[in-house]
């Protein structure tokens, strides 16, 4: 089967579930996509962080706001999308808006 490509070429691990209305391709690779998202910060009077400061989380706004960290110390994209660390099967028949 082939896989979605990111468009700098690499495997596609993370596809917007949403997609765009552009058209353009919802697939890219851990590099390209977009990181740091509100929907993953947490507020400390609710949550306090319980690990490592700047390697497992970081302040967004010292003693307010922090967020998780993957293990390169990178933020997560937006909960709208969706990891696959094998890639994801390229669509035959894709539906392109226009």
């Amino acid at each position: 089967m082939t896989k979605e490509l990111c468009e700098c070429g690499k495997l596609a691990v993370w596809v917007y579930m949403p997609g765009y209305s552009s058209g353009d391709s919802p697939y890219s690779c851990d590099d390209c996509v977009p990181r740091g998202c509100e929907c993953n910060h947490a507020y400390s009077d609710e949550i306090k962080p319980l690990w490592e400061e700047n390697v497992d989380w970081k302040w967004i706004e010292k003693d307010v706001r922090w967020t998780a960290l993957d293990t390169k110390q990178r933020e997560y994209p937006c909960a709208e999308y969706e990891f696959d660390s094998d890639g994801f099967e390229r669509e035959i028949n894709p539906h392109v808006l226009k």
